[in-house]
């Protein structure tokens, strides 16, 4: 049996796991321990169980709480997402001795800190394996906790890609437009774009991800007003249907300073946009400079300018291939096949091994 922790984000993923190893032909659980749907109606058409331990009293009552469920249920292997649930599988596997332990690293660090040496001694005693879903974690544990080299995975996300795909009936949006699905904060840059459009004349620039009332978003408004950009530069809540975002887009544009593997550019490219992203972490495996899109400094707002603007000047037949060229690299990299191969490989056993984009 496989269980699956859940906390904070990264549901798509877990869901989506937990209901393709469901379709291999494992017996599956998600378990959860905060308030949620937590996509429900998928767990259940897929006939995946979805537990919820109630947190009782304080966290090691939760984590016996757990430990008692994995045993009674007669769980074999474990799957936690992200830092904090990471932790606390790490002391159910100390209250389960044979458990098979997988923790799922969902950040992109830059730098070392405290918690995460914490976090990686942990794993040296407890994890099984651990997997991370951009190259650029990977390298930085292999740099920071080499003696988890061995138990290293790289899985990057799968995107839907029946969901998000080109669709040709869709009209492109006139003047030229660059679409941005990301929370609008300091690490994704908004301020960077934003004075980026400043030089970009006859752009429109749609970022879609504000967080209403934030200082954060109060600055970037007041940005935009103080460059004359209002009639170009739009900030938007975030979209239910980002598919038809894309669609509607010339481009797709990330300026984060640094990201792993963003599920937003994985679901731009597969619905055949073009991409201008920053030169950091994962972004050179899936966007290539000639071929698909792109890169710039993100520090620098005349670099973003230059890639926008050069992809831009693109004629309507380089842009169109430039698209498809993002969905063969959306197929090749974010496949669900791809996905399932991977961590069936993993719980099988034999060391799979972390191989970029060719």
């Amino acid at each position: 049996m496989i269980a699956s922790l859940r906390l904070g984000g990264a549901e798509r993923q877990l869901t989506g796991l937990a209901v393709l190893l469901r379709a291999e032909g494992h017996e599956v659980e998600v378990l959860t321990y905060r308030d949620g749907s937590f996509y429900e109606g998928e767990l259940s058409r897929a006939g995946v169980p979805h537990i919820f331990i109630k947190q009782r009293r304080g966290e090691l009552t939760l984590v016996r709480d757990i430990a008692s469920h994995l045993k009674q249920s007669g769980c074999e292997v474990l799957i936690s997402f992200l830092a904090g649930t990471n932790i606390k599988a790490c002391m159910v596997k100390a209250l389960c001795p044979d458990l098979k332990l997988i923790v799922s690293e969902r950040n992109c660090n830059t730098s070392i800190r405290l918690h995460d040496r914490l976090r990686f001694a942990q794993y040296r005693r407890h994890a099984w394996r651990v997997v991370c879903n951009s190259y650029a974690q990977s390298e930085f544990i292999r740099a920071h906790a080499p003696s988890l080299k061995g138990r290293l995975y790289t899985i990057p996300n799968f995107t839907d890609l029946e969901k998000f795909r080109p669709s040709p009936s869709v009209v492109k949006e006139s003047p030229f437009t660059v679409i941005t699905a990301a929370r609008l904060d300091r690490r994704k840059n908004a301020i960077g774009l934003i004075k980026a459009a400043a030089l970009c004349p006859g752009i429109r620039f749609e970022w879609y991800g504000e967080s209403p009332g934030s200082a954060y978003s109060a600055r970037c408004r007041a940005l935009i007003d103080a460059l004359d950009l209002q009639d170009r530069f739009f900030i938007y809540q975030p979209s239910t249907s980002p598919e038809k975002l894309y669609r509607k887009g010339q481009l797709f544009c990330l300026p984060s300073f640094y990201e792993g593997t963003p599920n937003a550019l994985a679901e731009a490219l597969a619905c055949g946009l073009p991409a201008a992203v920053s030169a950091v972490s994962d972004n050179s495996l899936y966007v290539h400079e000639g071929k698909n899109g792109a890169l710039f400094d993100p520090k620098d707002p005349r670099s973003i300018a230059s890639a926008i603007q050069n992809m831009a000047s693109l004629s309507e037949g380089a842009l169109r291939e430039a698209g498809q060229e993002s969905r063969r690299t959306a197929e090749k990299a974010f496949g669900k096949e791809q996905f399932i191969q991977r961590y069936s490989e993993l719980l099988s056993g034999p060391r799979g091994g972390s191989k970029g984009i060719s």
